[in-house]
Formats: C-alpha cells, structure tokens, sequence
C-alpha cells in the first residue's frame, strides 16, 4: 500500500497543529507498514530558511528519518522545496498498474506564466523578509481566487493529458490543494494539510481512495514522549 501526501508548507510559522497531524500520519504509515510518498511541498523553503523549517518540527523529521531507515519513504520535490527529492516518481501498484506521482507545478498556467517566475524569482530572493512573504502570499492568493475553478480546471486538463499520453493507470499530483479522487477519473490529488485536516491518497489493489486525518485521531502526548524506534 502506497499513502501519498503533499503540500504541508511546514515551516516555524506553522501552527502545532499541523506538525501533530503531520507527526501522526506518518506514525500511523510506519505502523500500518505503508510506503509513504511526500509529494512536494512539505517543508516551507521558499518563505522560509531550509533550514529552520526542518529545525522547527523534529518529531516529524524523526518519523521521515526512521521510514527512510525502513526503506518506505519516497519523496518528490514541488516549487516551495525544490530540493527535496525526484521530479517525478512511477508505481507500479497491484491491481492498478503503473502510477505517476509528481507535484505538478510545472502544469500550473500561474506558476509558469512570466508574472509567476517573476514573484517566484522575487521570493527565493527575498522570501524571508516579512514584507515580501506576506505581499507575495496575497498576491497569489488574490490571484487564485481570481482564477478560481478555472485554473484548476486547467490544471486537471495539463496533468491528465500527460497521464493519458504516457499510458499510465492515473497520476497523483498536489500543488493546487485541491483534493480529487473520482471514480473512472485516471487525474488524482492528494489534497492538502490546512486547517485542522490532512488529506492525502491511498493507493492499493482496491484502487485510489482519498482519507484525511482530523484533530481527533492526533497522537496523544504520552505517546509522543516515547524516543522513536530504528
């Protein structure tokens, strides 16, 4: 079974709350014996130092750190972490066939329009400054509501047309933060980490199902003070 999540943006502004979630699906994947895909996104690094953003959530570096040693953890890279790991990721899953995983930034009309490498060259430059992070984060989301469901729509058309001419099964994709799963639908997204609720995807022989996890289901505090386990 392959878990796929993505766009968490986790960085040392993120409220608690998410590293807990965050912290809790990876422990529930370790614990269930899944492969887990982190598709981008998941460490803030264009608003934010790398570094520090890591720093800021140990207990979900640990859990990375301990699926990485048990050999069950893939990573993609989105805009916002572009070092995290490979452009595109093919699965072959029983029962469905090869899947393509990506973050699908590259299909996003915003992300590559000239406006769009302009903000995006701006904030890997200046990001860090309050002024710039919080002008650029309004200006894209003015933007998207702009655009709204056309843009996405958009976007479901880019990623699965290259789903479709590459002959895969389906594609899982993120960026948009849009959670999508439809029956007969070869287009996937693995949704999100926003508010109280991380969505994310559930491939395996019985196909492409679409789960969240909720403040009620978080780890509880004595569990999270036990050391982690190799």
């Amino acid at each position: 079974m392959f878990l796929v999540a993505s766009d968490w943006h986790l960085s040392p502004a993120s409220p608690e709350v998410h590293a807990r979630l965050a912290e809790t699906f990876l422990a529930r994947a370790r614990a269930e014996g899944a492969t887990v895909v982190l598709n981008g996104d998941v460490f803030e690094e264009l608003f934010a130092d790398a570094a520090l953003a890591r720093a800021a959530h140990p207990r979900v570096l640990a859990q990375i750190a301990a699926l990485e040693r048990e050999g069950r953890l893939l990573r993609t890279r989105g805009n916002h972490d572009p070092g995290a790991g490979e452009a595109r990721l093919v699965l072959e899953v029983d029962g469905l066939g090869r899947v393509l995983v990506m973050h699908g930034h590259a299909a996003d009309p915003l992300h590559v329009s000239s406006v769009g490498r302009i903000g995006d060259s701006i904030s890997r430059r200046f990001g860090r400054l309050d002024a710039v992070r919080g002008a650029a984060r309004l200006a894209d989301r003015t933007a998207r509501a702009l655009a709204g469901g056309s843009m996405r729509r958009l976007f479901r058309r880019r990623c699965l047309a290259l789903v479709e001419r590459e002959g895969f099964a389906l594609g899982v994709f993120g960026h948009v933060h849009a959670a999508h799963v439809v029956a007969g639908d070869r287009y996937v997204n693995a949704g999100s980490l926003t508010g109280c609720t991380l969505e994310y995807v559930s491939l395996d022989q019985s196909g492409a199902r679409l789960l969240s996890l909720g403040t009620a289901e978080l780890v509880r505090p004595a569990d999270r003070s036990r050391p982690e386990m190799g």
